[in-house]
């Protein structure tokens, strides 16, 4: 078990003080071995706080006529308990209760010492979580992210899922955009504003508004707007596309997740499945979005402190799958060019992947090229 959090469960707060046996420094040092993030600093913070509305100020007064309730589903693995208690809360704190059908937690075979459940389930009663909304579910090995949320989609009974990372903190009116996105295209997946939880002090900072996007090697990039772009008032409130997801926090309409083809299960662990799933639902169906008026906090780390397998890197290895099915062959040949390592993976069987793309008689790159990311293309311009 986790015992380092030092939680009063009378009181359900986090103590802003550590015993003479756990020295502050003995826990700074524990969570950057083990969430590579000033675990102290969070423990300090509490189970929930106030974070700044950065949403543009028109946001509060769009009107919606929405008709839907959301899964929220949340996986796992070795996650401080503070963090993901403070993630929950804000998700009951800042989610209207009409639109909030339930909360999905997913423990991936997080290890004996960091082992969190049986605390939050105390925390969960003492709190007044609404146990009709929580659902505890526990993978019996190490699954990996992408197993993880699938398994734990599939449980889901909600119209629309909603993915979110375990250190997280939705912000205030959040959630709305998000689903009238999704009413209005089902066939669409749509994703919040990333703000930024620094991992040295927690502040919450808010971030320029950009767009996802990814190179020829397919590691992901920023891409930014011209300085004008938000000069249009109505800019800063409508959804806009994006070629990339920029992580695993959206919004996805629960049948058509599902008919899609969810996230690739041969994948491993983490790194790839943002942009696997972006070409997957610009090709097959209606595309990703940003929605400027919804915004989460996450913390974001250096790196991620998991094991893995031993024998290759899951982002290589992820990523080599995602080439393989949807690059055509000129720029098959300029991902391995710029990305050797890939060439050396074994990727695993692709069938049921290419058997998925034929089904859903998916749209060529160029398609994409031309339509959505006309500026993917190697360094060299070699085509």
């Amino acid at each position: 078990m986790e015992r380092w959090h030092n939680f009063d469960y009378k009181s359900c707060e986090v103590k802003h003080h550590l015993s003479t046996s756990q020295p502050e420094a003995d826990r700074y040092d524990f969570g950057q071995k083990n969430y590579m993030f000033n675990v102290l600093v969070s423990d300090k913070l509490g189970p929930r706080r106030d974070v700044p509305n950065v949403a543009h100020e028109k946001c509060s007064s769009l009107p919606y006529a929405i008709k839907s309730t959301a899964s929220i589903v949340i996986v796992y693995h070795n996650e401080a308990f503070s963090t993901l208690v403070r993630t929950i809360n804000s998700v009951f704190d800042r989610t209207p209760k009409e639109y909030l059908h339930e909360i999905i937690l997913y423990d991936d075979f997080s290890e004996d010492h960091l082992q969190v459940e049986q605390d939050l389930q105390k925390y969960a009663v003492l709190a007044g979580w609404d146990k009709s909304k929580l659902h505890w579910l526990k993978a019996e090995k190490r699954e990996g992210l992408m197993r993880a949320k699938v398994y734990a989609a599939r449980n889901a009974t909600g119209d629309v899922l909603v993915f979110l990372d375990s250190h997280v903190e939705v912000n205030v009116g959040w959630i709305e955009p998000l689903l009238n996105a999704i009413q209005e295209d089902p066939r669409r997946i749509v994703q919040p504003v990333i703000d930024l939880i620094k991992s040295d002090n927690f502040q919450y900072t808010q971030v320029m508004i950009s767009k996802g996007g990814f190179d020829v090697s397919l590691r992901f990039q920023w891409e930014y707007f011209d300085w004008t772009y938000f000069n249009t008032e109505e800019n800063n409130l409508k959804v806009f596309e994006t070629p990339s997801l920029t992580g695993s926090n959206f919004a996805v309409q629960k049948k058509f997740f599902h008919e899609i083809g969810e996230f690739d299960l041969g994948m491993d662990i983490w790194g790839s499945e943002n942009i696997e799933v972006s070409l997957r639902l610009w090709l097959c169906a209606n595309g990703v979005f940003i929605a400027p008026c919804s915004h989460v906090g996450h913390v974001f780390r250096t790196y991620r402190p998991y094991k893995t397998r031993s024998d290759v890197d899951t982002l290589i290895h992820n990523a080599a799958r995602t080439a393989k099915v949807w690059l055509n062959d000129k720029y098959l040949k300029h991902f391995f060019d710029y990305n050797g390592r890939a060439a050396k993976v074994d990727a695993g069987d692709l069938t049921e992947r290419f058997e998925l793309r034929n089904r859903l008689k998916c749209k060529p790159l160029e398609w994409f090229i031309e339509n959505v990311y006309p500026t993917f293309k190697p360094p060299r311009d070699e085509l």
